[in-house]
């Protein structure tokens, strides 16, 4: 009997029985009909809790006094059903569900009962929007192929209608899973909070959590999550863990949290850990894009979290037991190891959790063994391959789509990097990580707001660039795959009034992603532990500077998103033609994800101040927007997209970095060795996700940079991979 029908077997017995989910009064087991494309698919019912499994799953039946239950996870593969980067039409050798899949097999054979999960962010990116409209997406066909056991949606699942995220948790086989996504009309869950598997009679509760800030991110298309409210996270779970408890007296409880460690808008995994380490064996995240092995102590509300890295690096991550000692009945209380297997299925988590038969017939805890298991160089599974090889050449032929021609330089020096003008693809990154159109104004960025303010018809426009892979090189062709470079996310486009000065307040919160100049520095620098996506630029009619000696923008989100700096680094002259003025309102265009995720969030504006939202339009998304500009123009050209108005003051003809980098002595000199790749910049090692330089490089201290072991080799490669020791 294959899995589908084993599932739906179990379901119709569960009802049958009259058996229901005991973590809401208001679960029941959803009717399956079949349909010719899928074999079947969920009836979603309002008010009531989406449920594809019974109460408790039996993964095996043997009776032993010891028992080691495996658990094996994914998490953030955004779309990546093979280790290929569509948006840059090259292979990933540490990506893709068919690499996890020939660890599956190994890990498998090791332990046939393997709990699977995928703590989510699953369905979204890296072109696999191309198939949205499947009766069930292919990146969770992907995943009942593999037997996945559980899925937690993230956030990013609900960049969609919900009726594409019902359809496709209805057609996942395993548990659908998250304890604070409740419906708004009754508090009813809308998936279980938490999935009984039962392993030779051991009971393991898995309790999920996703980002409570989901309203807020796509505020501006609230069908997304029509008729659902987002709970608060600590209390969601602490809920869960209590119903899983009393109603099952499960032996172990594992999180499956798509939460990052830290989080500004919400609770972050730490935080939840310290506060119920006696209540959990095993935490595994998601959302940070990070791959870590930690221990968090146990700690009371509000108290300081305490974590240790118990990771030791190698070619896969493995918990360093001399560290992490053993856990078992006589500090089970005192502390919970939390983990994350990065991105895009560059690692396999796994957790061997082993308990044995007390006394009394109950079972205890011996130990638990973490690991992040790499694919890097990992051989992509042939059946799975085989299988999903139509996704891989449907996603490769629409990327590769000729559809108009690049005219002009759109970033001085014509290749991203402000020091070497090269792009990324030697190594994944830019040698200095900082992008010339971070820096400048450029066409490159132009393209993006301008065609935001034409739809929009606003004044002034914001736009990120979401990726140091950017950049159009003059007289390639632009193809659809360019599109998604310089516009990786599904925003749309919104349209908003804004008074002049939260205006002012949202261009300082912008610009306070770099770090303030110093005396000597001969580069710019972010600060620590900034999102790039989080800094925007600005154009239209409007002419500001930007000053980095002056004061950085603050906030404290804990106190109302009080502002606590108002920040003196954006001096804005004119807007429309006439001088700024703060009490004026202003007609502002930006995208879906800024609107709600800031100025929407913040009170810097309301609903009622959108006067244009692109989610009504033909062309929705703003990535698209780009696409169709190149369709109807055969082309995009720089000399269109030409509208200089802004400088970053120490970037001016006799700005500070500009004067030392051209003083003809020592700044000159070491600007020259940063140009030649004879020296490196210090990378931030605490931001996997996002990793940017922290500290600019200053003639005045040689700290701040270190010498390129690789200078002068004839590999460019290894010239490059002679700063990642800084990683």
């Amino acid at each position: 009997m294959d899995m589908l029908n084993k599932k739906l077997l179990a379901v119709v017995i569960s009802a049958a029985l009259g058996v229901t989910a005991c973590d809401s009064d208001d679960t029941v087991i959803v009717e399956k009909e079949v349909i010719k494309d899928s074999g079947y698919t969920t009836i979603a019912t309002q008010g009531k809790t989406l449920t594809n499994t019974p109460d408790v799953v039996v993964k095996s039946q043997e009776q032993a006094d010891e028992v080691t239950i495996t658990i094996g996870a994914t998490s953030d593969l955004h779309g990546r059903i093979f280790g290929y980067d569509y948006a840059l039409d090259k292979e990933d050798s540490d990506a893709g569900l068919t690499r996890v899949a020939t660890l599956l097999k190994t890990e498998k054979s090791k332990n046939e009962n393997m709990i699977l999960l995928d703590i989510g962010d699953t369905v979204q990116g890296n072109s696999a929007q191309l198939f949205n409209d499947d009766p069930t997406h292919p990146v969770v066909s992907t995943l009942n192929a593999l037997d996945f056991d559980l899925w937690v949606p993230g956030n990013h699942e609900f960049n969609f209608e919900r009726t594409f995220v019902d359809r496709n948790l209805g057609h996942f086989n395993g548990a659908v899973v998250s304890s604070n996504i409740k419906w708004e009309e009754n508090g009813a869950n809308y998936i279980r909070a938490f999935q009984i598997f039962e392993v030779d009679g051991a009971k393991v509760a898995i309790v999920g959590v996703t980002p409570s800030y989901v309203p807020n991110w796509e505020a501006s298309a609230p069908s997304h999550f029509a008729g659902l409210q987002f709970d608060n996270e600590l209390e969601s779970v602490k809920a869960a863990v209590a119903a899983a408890v009393e109603a099952h007296e499960v032996d172990v409880v594992i999180g499956a949290f798509h939460l990052g460690r830290n989080s500004p808008s919400g609770y972050g995994v730490r935080r939840i850990a310290a506060e119920m380490a006696d209540q959990f064996d095993v935490i595994l995240a998601g959302h940070e894009h990070a791959t870590y092995i930690e221990s968090v102590a146990k700690a009371e509300a509000g108290a300081e979290v305490v974590y240790t890295d118990i990771s030791v690096e190698g070619k896969d991550s493995v918990e360093d037991k001399t560290l992490a000692g053993t856990y078992d009945e006589s500090n089970r209380a005192n502390s919970v190891k939390i983990m994350e297997p990065g991105k895009w299925g560059s690692a396999l988590a796994t957790a061997e959790i082993k308990l044995k038969k007390g006394t009394d017939g109950k079972w205890e805890m011996v130990d638990t063994t973490l690991a992040n298991i790499s694919t890097k160089y990992v051989e992509e599974d042939t059946d799975i391959s085989a299988q999903f090889q139509y996704i891989d050449d449907a996603a490769k032929l629409d990327a590769q789509e000729v559809i108009g021609t690049i005219a002009g330089v759109f970033t001085p020096g014509s290749g991203a990097d402000e020091a070497v003008h090269e792009d990324t693809d030697l190594i994944g990154r830019l040698y200095t990580t900082i992008h010339t159109a971070k820096v400048q104004d450029t066409p490159l960025m132009d393209f993006i707001n301008q065609t935001q303010l034409e739809k929009a018809g606003a004044v002034v426009s914001a736009a990120s660039l979401f990726s140091d892979a950017s950049n159009l090189i003059d007289g390639d062709d632009y193809a659809k795959k360019d599109s998604t470079r310089l516009y990786k996310y599904d925003n749309t486009l919104v349209g908003i009034n804004i008074s002049g000065a939260n205006l002012k307040r949202y261009m300082e919160w912008s610009y306070s992603y770099f770090n303030a100049y110093q005396d000597g520095d001969i580069t710019v620098s972010f600060r620590k532990g900034a999102k790039a996506y989080n800094y925007d630029q600005f154009d239209g009619k409007i002419n500001f500077t930007v000053d980095l000696t002056g004061e950085a923008f603050a906030m404290d989100r804990d106190d109302d998103n009080k502002v606590t700096n108002e920040g003196s680094r954006v001096e804005i002259i004119e807007i429309d033609g006439k001088p700024f003025d703060p009490t004026a309102t202003y007609k502002l265009a930006l995208n879906s994800y800024r609107w709600g995720s800031q100025i929407k969030a913040w009170g810097w504006a309301t609903d009622e101040d959108v006067y244009y939202d692109s989610v009504n339009e033909q062309v929705y998304a703003i990535r698209d927007m780009l696409t169709e500009y190149v369709i109807n123009n055969q082309g995009v050209s720089a000399a269109d997209f030409t509208n200089p108005n802004w400088e970053i003051k120490q970037y001016q003809d006799n700005g500070a970095i500009t004067l030392l980098r051209n003083d003809g002595a020592a700044g000159e000199a070491l600007w020259n060795q940063l140009e030649n790749k004879e020296i490196c910049i210090n990378i931030d090692l605490d931001n996997p996700k996002y990793p940017g330089i922290v500290q600019s490089v200053n003639l005045n201290d040689a700290t701040s940079y270190f010498d390129n072991p690789n200078k002068g080799d004839a590999d460019p490669v290894k010239v490059y991979e002679g700063c990642v020791v800084a990683e």
